[in-house]
This record gives structure tokens, C-alpha cells and sequence, in this order.
């Protein structure tokens, strides 16, 4: 069989091949014995029907067999001879008629692994900030605790000191909307409101009665989370829903029924959990700043057809990071048949990056192993308290395996990127 391979630019291959007559005819009468041992034709033993009867039946499936066998015998000395690295299906695009001593020219277009250089990736320069606990963080863990063992009952009249009122809530910077809750739950007298600190925080919530609005003014501080608005002023709004007083245990008494010596030595351990917390919420932050770095200094042409199937397989990989995170199921399934239709113009950043994370995996020889598919199988079981067969079983089912070793792939090409990372 000789094989050409035509670029036809970016990702796109034309592969042609010509058949030699004799190997049609060949694969022709093999095709035919093939049948002829599977069907029996009244008035003839099986596997002694004549050719022309046989050809008159099923000659068209015979064709179609023999089309189909040659075109990928076509792709794979393709692949051996031109060293292809092919994604996704061939596609059969031009095939003659067959016949018995005549040659066969077969025409496919496939797509091949995007060519393309990495950059330097390690010593990437990047900021890191220091990670602060803040008082609200201790607060509302004390309080988080405190909740589960006591009631919040709705009050009539305005609010005072230690109720908490339900408020539908916005920030906004001008006409930008940067944060928005729905019956957000604020306590009273305490001085944060939707993680601010305003002027005056302790009073700004104090004498509110449901129904009630309430603008506050603020200027946003320079560590705020979104860069783009830090410093500049905003303004909360509140809309008060609900008053709510509170019946349960006081802090020190739960502080000791946990086991610490009191109040102060509860939340030294809770500024110590919060902080870690914090500290693995920042390198995940490095570690996207990283990959990103990467592959805006990337140059690649995407491969189109192949963007597509990318495009639902890392929808699948978000399902997987929301099972991961303890979403219900319900809301996975909603965001499955939300982004069904997907279009791939809104995905291609994400498809340079899985690229760019492939490459490095390849280059620094990082692999996931099945060990290490059934300890996070074991560890998500878990976290679930169901099965880890039962786990292992769905996870199967709805094809999200691939999601899960694609991400902790994914996972340690990022965390390699900001362990070797240059801070300044």
C-alpha cells in the first residue's frame, strides 16, 4: 500500500492511499468466505452458496467491511511510516468503488497532537502574598460551632447586639456588581458585614427591622480578593429579610466541653486550621497563576474537530472536581446538561492549557497510577460514606475515571510549577 500524508495546515492531515488490485481482491474473496460460512441459502449446504448469490445479497455490506478494513490498515502503516500522532478519530473521506482487480484509492483527514515548543517553566517569577487570619475568620468559626448546638428564632422589632439578621446582599463598585448573597446571615454588633470591615461596623446593622434597606460605604482594602477594584470605594447594600435572636450555649463553656483549656486556647487552634487553610487556598492560586504564565507564552494552533471532544471531556472533569468538592448530585447533573452544548470558542483557553499540562506531564515524566486512582476512589468513598466498589461502579458509568486521573495529572504538573517557582 503507498502512503503520502499531505499537511493541510494547524492540526489537519490528508492522508492518501492506493490500494494494489491484488490485495482488494484479496480482502474481496476473504470478505465473501467470511459470510459464506455464517448463512445458508435454501437448496445449498452452509458455506456453499455460489459467489453470485452471495454478492447479490450482501455485496454492499461485504464492500462496506472491506472499504472500512482497508482505510484503517491505510491509518496504521500511516502512523508507523510518517510517525503521526494522531487525536481522535480518522475520518474516511473519499473511497472509490471496489473491485475485484483493480486498485482502490482511499482518501482520509485526520487530525494530529498540535506542534509546538514549550517555554521555560521552571523559575517562573511570581508574586506570593503573605496569607492573614483576620478576626471575622475566628469569629465565624466560633460562631459556625456555637450555631450547631444552639437556635436562631425569629424576632419581631428592630435589632440589637448579638442578633443576626437574614439579609439579601450586594457590593458594588459603581455600577459593577462584585458580590451578591441571597438571606446572607450577618450578626449584629459584631463590625464585619459580607466580609468587610466598614466605618463604625458594630452599630451599621443595629436597629434593623425586617423590610428595611440600608446603603454602607466603604473603600475596599488593598489585599481585597479582586484586584482590579482594590482601594476603590463601594457601597453595601443590605436588605434586611429576617431578625433573628439566638438560644443556645455560651462560647466559653463550649470551648471547654471541646477539650481546650478556654475561649483563648479554642481559637489559637482555629487561627492555626484557618491559616493552613489559607495557605492551601493561596498555592492553588500560585499554581493557576503558574500554568497560566505558561501558556499565554505558548504559541499553538488548536486542532478544531478534536477541540470539540476536549471541549465535553474537560466538562467532565469540572463534573468530577464538583463530586470532589461534595456537590450534590442533583446540581452535577444540572451543570452536565447545562453545558451540553458547549461551544468550543469558550473552552480554548482551557484546551491550550490541557495541552501545555500534557506536555510538561510528558516531559517530567509525571503519571498517574491506578494505585493512586484507588486511594482518591478510597478517599472520596470516604468522604461520601458509601461503597468504594459503589463509588469505583459510577464513576465508570458516567466516564468520569478519565476526569479523575486527568486531574490529579493535572494536579501534579502544578504542583511541581510552583514548588519551582522564583518568588520576588
Amino acid at each position: 500500500m503507498q502512503i503520502t500524508v499531505e499537511n493541510a495546515g494547524g492540526c489537519k492531515r490528508i492522508i492518501k492511499a492506493e490500494v494494489p488490485a491484488d490485495l482488494v481482491t484479496s480482502k474481496l474473496a476473504e470478505g465473501y468466505r467470511d459470510i459464506n460460512k455464517q448463512v445458508q441459502f435454501p437448496g445449498f449446504r452452509k458455506g456453499k452458496a455460489p459467489k453470485h448469490l452471495l454478492e447479490k445479497r450482501f455485496g454492499k455490506e461485504v464492500h462496506d467491511d472491506v472499504r472500512q478494513t482497508l482505510a484503517d490498515e491505510a491509518v496504521k502503516e500511516a502512523v508507523d511510516e510518517h510517525a503521526l500522532k494522531l487525536l481522535g478519530q480518522v475520518e474516511l473521506v473519499e473511497a472509490g468503488d471496489i473491485k475485484g482487480g483493480v486498485p482502490l484509492l482511499i482518501t482520509l483527514e485526520a487530525e494530529v497532537y498540535p506542534e509546538f515548543e514549550l517555554p521555560e517553566y521552571k523559575g517562573i517569577e511570581l508574586e506570593r502574598e503573605t496569607p492573614k487570619v483576620e478576626e471575622h475568620d475566628i469569629h465565624a468559626e466560633l460562631r459556625g460551632a456555637q450555631m450547631q448546638r444552639g437556635e436562631l428564632k425569629a424576632k419581631d422589632g428592630a435589632s440589637v447586639k448579638g442578633d443576626f439578621v437574614r439579609s439579601n446582599v450586594r457590593v458594588t463598585v459603581g455600577e459593577e456588581e462584585i458580590f451578591a448573597q441571597e438571606r446572607g446571615l450577618m450578626e449584629v454588633g459584631f463590625g464585619w458585614i459580607a466580609g468587610l470591615k466598614p466605618a463604625k461596623g458594630e452599630e451599621q446593622l443595629t436597629g434593623l427591622k425586617v423590610g428595611d434597606s440600608k446603603e454602607i460605604k466603604l473603600k475596599l482594602p488593598a489585599d481585597f480578593q479582586k484586584e482590579d477594584v482594590r482601594g476603590k470605594d463601594a457601597v453595601i447594600h443590605v436588605e434586611v429579610v429576617e431578625v433573628l435572636g439566638f438560644e443556645g450555649p455560651e462560647l466559653e463553656e463550649l470551648a471547654v466541653e471541646q477539650g481546650h483549656e478556654g475561649l483563648d486556647a479554642w481559637r489559637e487552634d482555629i487561627r492555626g486550621s484557618v491559616l493552613a487553610r489559607k495557605e492551601s487556598d493561596l498555592d492553588r492560586t500560585i499554581e493557576e497563576k503558574a500554568i497560566q504564565k505558561v501558556a499565554d507564552a505558548t504559541d499553538m494552533e488548536l486542532p478544531h474537530k478534536f477541540s470539540e471532544r476536549k471541549a465535553a471531556e474537560l466538562v467532565q472533569q469540572q463534573a468530577y472536581r464538583m463530586y470532589q468538592q461534595g456537590q450534590p448530585e442533583e446540581v452535577i447533573r444540572e451543570f452536565l446538561e447545562g453545558t451540553r452544548d458547549k461551544g468550543v470558542d469558550e473552552v480554548k483557553g482551557m484546551l491550550k492549557r490541557a495541552f501545555v499540562i500534557d506536555a510538561i506531564a510528558r516531559k517530567e515524566r509525571l503519571v498517574v497510577t491506578e494505585d493512586e486512582i484507588q486511594r482518591e476512589v478510597g478517599r472520596l468513598a470516604q468522604m461520601v460514606q458509601r461503597p468504594v466498589d459503589e463509588i469505583y461502579a459510577q464513576f465508570q458509568q458516567n466516564g468520569t475515571l478519565g476526569g479523575m486521573r486527568e486531574e490529579l495529572k493535572t494536579g501534579k504538573v502544578l504542583k511541581m510549577l510552583r514548588q519551582k517557582a522564583k518568588y520576588i
